[in-house]
């Protein structure tokens, strides 16, 4: 259940993503085979990112820009698509194919509905991330896996827990301590182009998935992150992590964010060239800022 006043879009991604941790959950129980999009070993495919996928344009299509056809549609029919007044829809059917492959509980199905140029609603479903350390051993079913889903619209963000893929709670406001942590998220992608200097007193950390590290940002696991990935990784994370005060910030400068969001990506919907942070405040922002350090001399 939605809550009161909030935009109809918002049930409608709910009820996606719903479908689709189930879906995942039951073709990882059912045995997975992965295969890899190119010649390197880091964009990993499974069955289940390709019926997630169909799913998503069974339900959205033709407004749709998803991770495994966005190849298809091209930047500026994208950009014509994103900037009409009728909602469309940015996606990655599975985030996190590689840690979802190896057991582990870091992915989940992303979702943002765009208005505008701009997300302004979006899901980010974690079907599995109930990560029990204190039962390190134990493998749920599909049918007892526990997580969350995270949801925003209007500038407002709560949160619910799950129940083999589908809600298992109301939401309800995500109510963010303001405790820092001293930790940032620290995915691949900035790994390998930037360094982070600890003695600046902030640390990298990483779940080896976009959606991951936005829900630990969003929690207040970790106190800030960077958005230099693909635009399915993006766009679902910002009207969450924009309800709970946070904004984009580009490194090294501080500038703020272009009024589309295609316009952080190149040709190729890819932010890898370029780093934006995400932090609660200019004053957070100019600290991170402080902290990053191009790698091999770049």
């Amino acid at each position: 259940m939605t809550p009161a006043a909030a935009p109809p879009i918002l049930a409608t991604l709910i009820a996606v993503a719903e479908e689709a941790g189930a879906l995942a959950l039951a073709h990882r129980d059912a045995g997975l085979s992965v295969t890899y999009k190119d010649a390197g070993l880091g964009q990993a495919l499974t069955q289940a990112d390709l019926a997630v996928s169909r799913l998503l344009h069974a339900r959205f299509a033709p407004r749709l820009i998803e991770e495994e056809t966005a190849g298809t549609i091209g930047h500026a029919a994208a950009r014509a698509l994103l900037a009409g007044d009728d909602w469309s829809i940015v996606a990655d059917p599975i985030d996190g194919t590689r840690p979802y492959s190896g057991g582990l509980p870091s992915w989940g199905t992303m979702l943002a509905a765009c208005q505008g140029g701009w997300p302004r609603a979006s899901v980010m479903s974690l079907p599995a991330w109930a990560d029990d350390r204190g039962d390190p051993f134990r493998r749920r079913p599909a049918a007892q896996e526990r997580g969350l889903l995270l949801a925003a619209a209007e500038g407002r963000a709560w949160w619910a827990p799950t129940r083999a893929g589908h809600l298992a709670g109301k939401l309800r406001p995500i109510e963010r301590p303001d405790e820092p942590t001293h930790h940032v998220g620290w995915l691949a992608v900035s790994a390998q182009r930037y360094t982070l200097d600890y003695d600046r007193g902030l640390f990298p950390w990483c779940e080896s998935s976009a959606v991951a590290d936005a829900a630990l940002v969003a929690l207040g696991r970790l106190d800030a992150t960077f958005a230099n990935h693909m635009v399915w990784d993006v766009a679902p994370v910002l009207p969450v992590l924009e309800a709970l005060g946070f904004g984009l910030y580009r490194w090294p400068d501080l500038a703020g964010p272009p009024a589309e969001i295609l316009d952080l990506f190149d040709e190729g919907f890819s932010g890898h060239d370029r780093l934006w942070m995400l932090c609660r405040g200019r004053d957070a922002a100019a600290q991170l800022a402080g902290a990053v350090r191009p790698a091999g001399g770049r």
